[in-house]
């Protein structure tokens, strides 16, 4: 949809030129805007430190931008759950690019000057490494398609008293408001990770782990899964559970509109894709 020459748009005005003639590699093009890109970097990190959303980085861009009364800031797009729409512009220089919608950064090689890049709305950051080695690291006793029932039942019974926890009119003050952004998985195990970290560490330890042996060796099947999970989750082997350790090992992660199947976890959680 693009805007013919000297209609009005309703957003920013988008800055239109004659397009210059392009040598055939656009690859980079933000060579002479190296410091554009780095001043978005900058306060993405600035902002990332406090677990921040697109909404947030915009609400700090325009303040600095009133404050230092100058268009050379950059402000995102944002588009709703706190997501980054995946083509950025930055209107005063006619420079526009792709951006992981997850986390806003730019996407290297695709930026154009004066027209829309074409982006994939679903480019995500690749999940963190935990999850990674959970694929192929192996759960004594519990084989492969034993060990995807055994991860779908853990996240059943989860789902189920999260559930019963949110709709509990005692326990309706204490609930977290959910990230909008996660998808059901990634809630319950958000939710059951504070459940747990009474203490409020930031990593489940040793005391703390003993209601998680109890729940897996009640609600989950089969038995024989149960007995080293622990163990098998604890990858830095600190006798302690991170938060990215007990969603690495339950199978859940970021990828879920991930494109080539070799970044999903063998058993997306879906028993009825059993891995042999």
């Amino acid at each position: 949809s693009k805007q013919e020459r000297g209609t009005p748009i309703d957003q920013k005005p988008e800055p239109i030129a004659v397009e210059p003639p392009s040598p055939p590699e656009e690859e980079d093009v933000t060579s002479p805007y190296p410091d554009l890109l780095e001043q978005a970097y900058n306060r993405q990190n600035r902002s990332r430190a406090s677990s921040s959303s697109c909404d947030q980085e915009q609400q700090s861009a325009l303040e600095e931008r009133r404050q230092r009364n100058t268009d050379a800031v950059f402000v995102p797009d944002c588009a709703h759950g706190g997501f980054y729409k995946p083509v950025q512009c930055h209107p005063s220089t006619g420079y526009c690019w792709c951006v992981l919608v997850d986390t806003g950064r730019p996407i290297p090689g695709t930026s154009t000057r004066y027209e829309q890049p074409k982006c994939d709305g679903n480019a995500r950051a690749r999940p963190t490494k935990p999850k990674d080695h959970y694929r192929s690291r192996h759960l004594q006793g519990c084989p492969g398609a034993k060990k995807t029932e055994f991860l779908t039942s853990v996240l059943d019974a989860l789902s189920t008293d999260m559930v019963h926890a949110v709709t509990d009119p005692a326990s309706a003050g204490r609930m977290a408001e959910p990230d909008p952004s996660h998808t059901l998985e990634e809630r319950v195990v958000h939710w059951y990770f504070s459940q747990l970290d009474k203490n409020g560490s930031g990593d489940i330890e040793k005391k703390e782990i003993k209601p998680f042996k109890r729940f897996l060796r009640k609600k989950s099947k089969p038995k024989k899964c149960v007995k080293k999970f622990v163990e098998y989750c604890d990858i830095s082997n600190d006798k302690a559970l991170s938060l990215q350790e007990l969603m690495g090992c339950l199978g859940v992660t970021k990828e879920e509109g991930a494109k080539s199947g070799e970044d999903l976890p063998s058993s997306k959680l879906n028993p009825s894709r059993k891995q042999g």
